[in-house]
């Protein structure tokens, strides 16, 4: 398609959620400065926040965001416990607002 609707239609969203040993606002300073979001705009309400270790990136894709979560543990020396990537398509949430931790 020579409109540019192809290139656009490519861009994929992504969710992670994931345990970590420490340094959890570290990386997660890191991760935000990297364009990820811990909430996104509802539809139903303002805004949809996400767990504490669950975040969003608009266009990149689950296997970027895997990597990159990878790198970013490694070079910050916390053991990625587990995490799993998906891509953000259909959704359904509930609104509410962000635990006091």
């Amino acid at each position: 398609m020579s409109d540019g609707s192809f290139a656009i239609k490519n861009i994929m969203a992504s969710l992670v959620s994931y345990d970590i040993s420490a340094d959890h606002a570290e990386l997660r300073e890191i991760l935000f400065m990297l364009g990820y979001k811990d909430r996104i705009p509802g539809k139903e309400c303002e805004f949809i926040y996400f767990p504490d270790t669950t975040l969003y990136h608009a266009s990149k894709t689950s296997l970027q965001v895997h990597r990159e979560l990878e790198v970013m543990c490694r070079q910050l020396r916390i053991d990625l416990k587990r995490c799993v990537v998906t891509a953000w398509e259909d959704w359904a949430a509930s609104c509410g607002e962000p635990s006091e931790n």
